[in-house]
């Protein structure tokens, strides 16, 4: 039987493995005559020998592969020692057959005569046979399953290399059996020494060979496999980051983001927007076609060549001429800066100088005075307005980076926005000198600070304090203790005011309005400014409230009965609560509101949702509201 007929068998045959063998036969050592139970294939990994199959003679050496059909009586000797899978299988031709002529069946049908070649790239049929054997020794009906699934991809290597005509006599090409084993393997941790081992080379020579025929390391190439995947999987599926950089092989989302975006300009999730709206930056997986080759395809043959032209020389991406002149001249000046230094010590300046500080998640050293600073958090946002810092990128709150109760002047119009949810992606994305958070989990700590230095807050302190502490990170000590003693002049301003409007025996309550009423302690957020800082007298059954908020019913309203009520109504300053909304409907329809002093007497204020918080802007626009709503005109 030809090689062509022997393929036309295969591809319209179905298969049923029989069984998988695994040898090692000692120098010298010989097995006896044995008949094949099925038709098999005969598969050496290393060593040397000889096999005698119903009487003709096969060298066995350099990784080659037999094949021979049931019946056939197999001889193995060895001359080394050797090591090879037998691969035990049964084939149904029936449909084929049924299209052939009757003398053509009677050949196809006997399927005995053997035959043996070299394997243009033996590694992978290798490597299938290793898998094959691993399944068949589990056993199971899964692993059955998962057997007859390697082995379809065996015999499609086998046939691909049937198919090609020169494989018989040219000799393997190192390099390209490197770039299809690394290509196949891609997903696995390959390293220069694995590939070396797989190849029995020593890492300097298939280096050498590799970067002489591409302009590239083995290294280098795996890398931009994984990078061409990865933009594929980005345009063409809507999975997860994550998901992505493991099916790239990459298991360190951080790791993966930032050798992404070296190879292209752009993280993940940028790339995927961009080319959605079909406006990619000239980066070099633009168009998905290799960055390295420039060419559409990569043909695993051995008439590959790569020009000079389109080596890339060192790192992971080539620069390009309208950055080499900015190069050059930031290279210049950065020369002439050190000169200009040479010979002169100075004392380190608040730019170099190295300091740690510890916060709630550990110890984080800060280099200098942080210039590029992402808040991860609208609350420290807040904090960093009222320090007089335009933070250079800030966590979103329902989408929006522009705190609602601010004037737009003092705040940032250029922040990058990092999401509502700080993440890793974003933060690689804007390149921040420091990020400061709050109540981030442990994980979240621990990538972010792969980014750069991280400083977490608890929240659960006092905000003077916290406005004193996050100042002292960022070279602002005096300004926080400056923005305090004004806050604290103008509350004592506002509080004489209300002194000409409210008598001393007159009682405040603050409550928020959500699913349901709740009551808030005297000692957070509006509450705190009323009594705290204004000095207004809470009402006496929720003096000593420990938590911050607690539920309460219309009717005990009236147990209360607080001369001023404040309220909010909602959960959130950016989309409309219904439930809040109904709530109070509800409310105003009662005998029970009706009955209430401050009903009555026109005192019920209600006040924007973003007043229950005690952050720095925050606290100050309440003492204006507050002023607003009970400093009345006479």
């Amino acid at each position: 039987m030809n090689h062509h007929r022997l393929i036309q068998h295969w591809v319209h045959s179905s298969f049923h493995i029989f069984d998988i063998r695994h040898f090692i036969l000692l120098p010298g050592e010989a097995l006896p005559s044995y008949p094949l139970p099925a038709n098999a294939f005969l598969l050496l990994c290393r060593g040397q020998g000889t096999a005698m199959i119903n009487g003709s003679t096969f060298t066995l050496a350099r990784s080659c592969l037999l094949h021979g059909g049931k019946g056939l009586h197999l001889q193995i000797h060895s001359v080394e020692q050797m090591e090879y899978y037998l691969i035990l299988y049964k084939s149904d031709p029936t449909s084929y057959l049924h299209t052939l002529p009757s003398s053509e069946s009677a050949v196809d049908n006997t399927m005995t005569a053997p035959i043996g070649f070299v394997p243009e790239y033996p590694l992978l049929l290798q490597q299938h046979a290793r898998d094959m054997y691993d399944a068949w020794l589990n056993g199971g009906d899964l692993s059955r399953f998962r057997t007859k699934s390697i082995f379809y991809l065996f015999m499609h290597e086998v046939l691909r290399q049937l198919d090609n005509p020169s494989m018989l006599t040219d000799k393997p090409d190192l390099v390209d059996q490197m770039i299809r084993y690394i290509e196949e393997h891609m997903l696995e941790a390959i390293t220069l020494e694995s590939i070396a081992q797989e190849f029995n080379y020593n890492v300097q020579y298939i280096s050498k060979k590799f970067k002489t025929k591409t302009g590239r390391s083995p290294i280098d190439y795996l890398i931009h496999v994984r990078m061409e995947k990865a933009a594929r999987l980005l345009l063409e599926t809507d999975g997860t980051i994550q998901h992505i950089a493991q099916s790239v092989g990459y298991s360190d989302l951080f790791y993966f983001i930032k050798r992404f975006k070296k190879h292209t300009g752009l993280v993940p999730g940028q790339f995927r927007k961009q080319a959605a709206q079909s406006c990619l930056p000239d980066v070099p997986i633009k168009r998905l076609k290799s960055s390295i080759w420039r060419s559409s395809t990569l043909p695993y043959t051995k008439s590959r060549t790569i020009n000079n032209e389109f080596r890339v020389k060192k790192g992971d991406s080539n620069v390009s001429k309208e950055f080499r002149t900015p190069l050059a001249a930031a290279l210049l000046l950065c020369m002439m800066i050190m000169i200009s230094a040479c010979g002169a010590e100075s004392p380190a300046s608040p730019s170099t100088q190295r300091v740690q500080y510890e916060h709630a998640m550990g110890v984080t050293e800060i280099t200098g005075i942080p210039s590029k600073i992402a808040a991860a958090d609208y609350r420290i946002l807040d904090t960093l307005y009222a320090l007089g810092i335009k933070p250079y990128a800030t966590t979103t709150y329902g989408g929006s980076t522009v705190l609602p109760y601010l004037e737009k002047e003092v705040q940032n119009e250029s922040i990058l926005p990092l999401g509502d949810k700080i993440n890793l992606e974003a933060a690689v994305e804007t390149e921040p000198d420091l990020i400061i958070a709050r109540h981030i989990e442990q994980n979240v700590y621990e990538q972010l600070s792969k980014v750069a230095p991280v400083l977490v807050f608890r929240g659960d302190g006092d905000w003077r304090e916290e406005i004193l502490d996050i100042g002292s990170t960022i070279g602002k000590e005096a300004e926080a203790a400056a923005w305090l003693e004004q806050y604290d002049h103008k509350a004592a301003d506002i509080k004489a005011k209300i002194a000409g409007h409210v008598a001393p025996n007159e009682t405040f309550l603050f409550v928020r309005l959500q699913k349901d009423m709740q009551a808030a302690s005297p000692n957070v957020h509006l509450a705190a400014t009323l009594t705290k800082d204004l000095g207004l007298t809470y009402v006496a059954q929720l003096e000593n409230q420990e938590e911050s908020y607690t539920t309460l019913s219309l009717e005990v309203l009236p147990e209360l009965n607080p001369d001023h009520l404040f309220m909010t109504v909602g959960k959130s300053t950016v989309s409309h609560d219904e439930d809040a909304e109904k709530l109070l409907a509800e409310m105003k329809q009662s005998a029970v509101w009706s009955s209430l002093k401050a009903v009555q007497q026109g005192n019920v204020h209600i006040m924007p949702q973003w007043v229950f918080g005690d952050y720095p802007n925050i606290k100050n626009k309440s003492l204006e509201l507050v002023e607003a709503a009970l400093v009345k005109p006479r």
